[in-house]
């Protein structure tokens, strides 16, 4: 589509509605949970992945390129604050003549077009492509240890397997203060091997969003644990009725009689959706 300033601004009038029905029926016919949050990223992107093997199929398939550049935008936005924008007048501009989102944190200079992202991300085949472009643009205005915690407390993140601030534990990776210095590191029986030191908690907090970005923080939840094979079989079905991604990780000779622990683990925002779905499951913490 070639925008002018007038059908741009029917574009934007046209957001909603379409969002309605992208977030609604696109996502119930696709088993997609569409709820604008890092996860839902994810889970868009590995569709992506599913149907489209190269970007020109995507850019052909210009309706459904559209709905996903627009919800990544919105997305974006839920995050980042801005608004729609669009550049007509600077043919040097990367984005020149795509409908992208302001970022304010940058007085709105340096925008960001989710069209492209959602293209890029097939030949990158990660998975997490896109999530990770909105990682970087978080991590860059977070600047305490308060807003890294509050941000990883809303994502949903794993809090028992990284120790800082009032989530104190023995055990995985820890961010701590060490008299003047902050120190990030890994430890294990309670021996702590230090991995970098950073003379400010800016630099600090900027160095576990990479690990957040390279995956060494998780936000994986355990949601099911039975010994039942049929069970768990019972509950993987019931996950994918509900559109929830999950992995499995079984533990073959968990136990002095040689049996096999199923589990499965959910990612991000999706555990708000399975606190029955946990007392269900969760045989390790009914002791049945």
């Amino acid at each position: 589509m070639a925008y002018t300033q007038e059908n741009f601004q029917e574009w934007i009038f046209h957001i909603s509605d379409k969002m309605d029905e992208f977030t609604d029926e696109f996502a119930k016919e696709n088993h997609l949970i569409l709820d604008y949050t890092l996860a839902s990223l994810d889970d868009l992107e590995k569709w992506i992945l599913e149907h489209y093997s190269y970007a020109h199929e995507l850019i052909a398939d210009a309706k459904i390129l559209d709905r996903l550049g627009i919800y990544i935008g919105e997305t974006y936005r839920k995050y980042l604050g801005g608004k729609w924008v669009i550049d007509l007048k600077n043919k040097k501009n990367v984005y020149y003549a795509m409908p992208a989102v302001s970022d304010p944190y940058y007085q709105d200079k340096l925008c960001i077009s989710p069209m492209p992202d959602a293209t890029a991300c097939i030949s990158r085949n990660r998975g997490n492509y896109i999530s990770r472009i909105l990682i970087n643009r978080i991590s860059d205005r977070t600047k305490t240890i308060d807003k890294l915690v509050e941000f990883m407390e809303n994502e949903c993140y794993a809090m028992d397997l990284f120790s800082v601030e009032k989530y104190q534990i023995t055990e995985e990776l820890f961010l701590d203060r060490d008299r003047k210095d902050y120190v990030f590191g890994y430890s294990e029986k309670g021996n702590r091997q230090v991995e970098k030191r950073f003379e400010n908690q800016q630099d600090a907090v900027k160095y576990v969003f990479k690990q957040i970005y390279e995956c060494r923080l998780d936000d994986s939840h355990l949601v099911a644990w039975t010994w039942d094979s049929k069970e768990i079989e019972a509950a993987e079905k019931e996950l994918q009725q509900m559109f929830i991604s999950f992995k499995r990780n079984d533990i073959p000779g968990f136990d002095l009689d040689g049996r096999t622990a199923y589990r499965i683990y959910a990612f991000g925002k999706n555990i708000k959706y399975l606190d029955d779905f946990q007392k269900k499951y969760r045989r390790d913490l009914s002791n049945s």
